[in-house]
């Protein structure tokens, strides 16, 4: 994107995301229950307009805003606002928590379960036409292992693999870590074999981490 359409951009977003904290706001004061100091509110709007653009201007100073990032950006709000905002949203997590309960309480259980793996399905053909766009070519194992990167991702957020608990945002920032450590064990030119074992040892952590929180609480 160019220089300018990415500032508009991210001056747009933050104007949104100050309105929703301050609405949400003032919804609690008005049903009378504990709401967070401004100075806080307003110490956590500063510090994401600094980081929103920041990373903006560095990605300026290289070739621009990608589009993929806009998508991306895009697609997390929506999956964030599905999972906290809407009936949709709390099915998963019930389901996800107990699925006989869930039943019990009247959740379609079967028809959202499908729901969620066409939105999976959805997800997985949107990254495919970006990392098909960026290769310049199509592969039927471009997406080799990429699955054990996608739940090591989810479980590093904070997904817990017993169900119930998890956030699209965690998910995204699991993502970053396992890019991140793909791209640094990249140009460290280390063997692939030892990057799928690094990978599924970090996975194993995690999980061992999730079962011991929960035998504690």
């Amino acid at each position: 994107l160019p220089a300018s359409t990415g500032f508009i951009i991210g001056a747009l977003g933050l104007m949104a995301f100050v309105g929703w904290q301050w609405r949400g706001r003032m919804r609690r004061q008005a049903l009378g229950l504990q709401s967070p100091a401004s100075t806080a509110v307003v110490g956590r709007q500063a510090l994401t307009a600094i980081i929103v653009l920041g990373a903006i201007w560095l990605l300026n100073d290289y070739r621009g805003v990608p589009t993929p990032v806009l998508l991306l950006t895009l697609l997390l709000l929506g999956g964030m606002f599905m999972a906290t905002r809407t009936a949709f949203g709390r099915r998963i997590y019930a389901i996800g928590g107990n699925l006989e309960a869930a039943r019990l309480s009247g959740i379609n259980v079967e028809r959202t379960k499908l729901a969620v793996f066409a939105i999976n399905g959805l997800m997985v053909a949107i990254a495919g036409l970006i990392l098909s766009s960026r290769l310049g070519a199509g592969s039927p194992s471009a997406g080799n292992i990429a699955e054990l990167d996608a739940i090591a991702a989810c479980v590093i957020g904070g997904t817990s693999l017993a169900g119930g608990v998890g956030s699209v945002a965690g998910a995204v920032m699991g993502a970053f870590i396992m890019a991140s450590l793909d791209n640094g064990m990249s140009m460290m030119d280390v063997p692939t074999f030892w990057q799928y074992i690094v990978k599924g040892a970090i996975l194993l952590l995690a999980v061992w981490m999730d079962s011991a929180t929960k035998r504690r609480s």
